[in-house]
């Protein structure tokens, strides 16, 4: 008798997380998805009806634009400090969706950032970010094979992972890091990383951290340059100041070994692993239980382009200028801040900065001329522009 009165308790505790676990759907669905400038897009539906979001496993918190919130008659809840990918932080307004629908998981009453509708974000035609906050209780499995995003409760939902080769996930803010490690021969160096399906590169390391591996000599093919760089968070700042570039010989990502690795530096306060990790296997980011897969595909990829451009153009004041020069025999033909006035024969002096962000501006030669400081002309040729 005493035995069951003990037991009681514990029975209870059973049956309740029992019932609990018995009321948590089975979950696995697929979001079609499309990369639109180097960005993966998806429909999320809202008050307003769906409407498209970047997928940003990199992004700590759903973003949505003023013009969204204003459509719905949101009111700002408070404002927070938010900073960007390049280290720039700006206040903004925080509201409050009455939900959000992604694919089959709905999100009632979900706190958001509103960026507003200056940000070059929006020159890609979406209306928010989907953040890590939307998927922290979810296995993501990304794929640029079958263009979609899916999401379940469990990697058993997926035919692929095995659970003895899943490297140990960190979360920082919600997003996915990774150990990873960078090597040429005997020289070696490790790094943690944050797999960003808002970055469209390889791997962006922290500029000092850059400047080590190239110190070490495990960077190859070292160019640096100065100037502003052509990327810009959502703040839609960047300032002049000194950049590197090189080749990775050897990158290890969740026992997958990739070689000749296109590197650059980012001045955020993350190293980041980009979009491009794709090419190579398909990603599984198992939130809840903090693993990791990148599962190889069967044949190996193409080596990616490892030529650094010989001009990066920039937006400065809503116009295009030169951003950096990583040509030497270009130094004092052209320099950061110059303005760009003609693409091949294509006059651009007054071309919407958003037409440069969704890679429209397409000159029909490959050169560019350039006002400089003094007022004079000069036309260059350029390389991966």
């Amino acid at each position: 008798m005493l035995l069951m009165r003990r037991l009681l308790p514990l029975l209870g505790a059973l049956a309740a997380v029992q019932a609990l676990h018995a009321r948590r759907p089975a979950v696995r669905f697929d979001l079609p998805c499309r990369i639109e400038y180097g960005k993966y897009v998806v429909e999320v539906g809202t008050p307003a009806g769906p409407r498209r979001f970047v997928f940003d496993t990199g992004a700590s918190r759903t973003t949505v634009s003023g013009k969204l919130c204003r459509e719905l008659g949101l009111s700002a809840e408070g404002q927070r400090t938010v900073g960007d990918y390049e280290g720039y932080g700006s206040r903004l307004d925080m509201a409050r969706m009455p939900f959000l629908q992604l694919g089959e998981a709905r999100f009632d009453d979900w706190p958001v950032d509103v960026l507003p509708d200056s940000s070059y974000v929006w020159c890609l035609g979406v209306d928010g970010i989907v953040g890590s906050d939307l998927l922290r209780r979810f296995v993501v499995r990304i794929s640029a094979a079958d263009s979609l995003v899916s999401l379940a409760d469990s990697y058993r939902r997926y035919e692929e992972p095995d659970r003895r080769k899943a490297v140990r996930l960190h979360r920082a803010g919600g997003r996915p890091f990774v150990h990873l490690h960078a090597g040429d021969g005997g020289r070696r160096m490790d790094f943690y990383a944050l797999f960003d399906t808002g970055s469209a590169g390889f791997f962006d390391c922290r500029y000092h951290e850059c400047e080590l591996l190239a110190d070490r000599g495990i960077l190859r093919d070292v160019r640096r340059a100065s100037g502003r760089p052509a990327r810009m968070g959502w703040t839609n700042r960047s300032a002049e100041r000194e950049a590197v570039w090189g080749v990775l010989p050897r990158l290890e990502v969740a026992g997958a070994v990739l070689t000749d690795i296109p590197t650059g530096e980012t001045y955020g306060g993350t190293n980041k692993i980009g979009c491009g990790l794709l090419r190579y296997g398909t990603v599984v980011i198992d939130y809840p239980g903090r693993r990791f897969w990148l599962l190889p595909h069967a044949a190996a990829p193409a080596t990616p382009e490892t030529s650094v451009r010989n001009i990066a153009v920039a937006i400065e004041n809503g116009r295009l200028v030169v951003g950096q020069v990583w040509d030497e025999a270009l130094a004092g033909v052209v320099a950061p801040g110059d303005r760009i006035v003609r693409a091949g024969t294509v006059d651009v002096s007054e071309a919407d900065p958003c037409a440069f962000v969704r890679g429209e501006i397409r000159g029909d030669k490959p050169q560019l001329t350039v006002e400089r400081r003094d007022g004079t002309r000069v036309t260059v040729a350029v390389k991966n522009l």
